[in-house]
């Protein structure tokens, strides 16, 4: 059903509405109402290895131009 990639997202972000939920239940949903989309956001799968190889691609074209 959910893929490894995603059951962290569905998770937090489901936890994150569960603790939004209690805190609209005590009168703080507005206060409150950025807590599943900065959860949500935080948690998004991302390809690691990608801003790795960017960043040392980077660098060996820096040394490069020095040489």
């Amino acid at each position: 059903m959910l893929g490894n990639r995603w059951l962290p997202l569905a998770l937090t972000t489901g936890a994150a509405l569960a603790l939004w939920a209690l805190a609209a239940a005590n009168g703080y949903a507005w206060q409150l109402i950025w807590l599943p989309a900065a959860v949500a956001g935080a948690a998004w799968p991302r390809h690691h290895t990608r801003t790795l190889d960017n960043c040392l691609r980077r660098l060996r074209r820096e040394r490069e131009r020095r040489e």
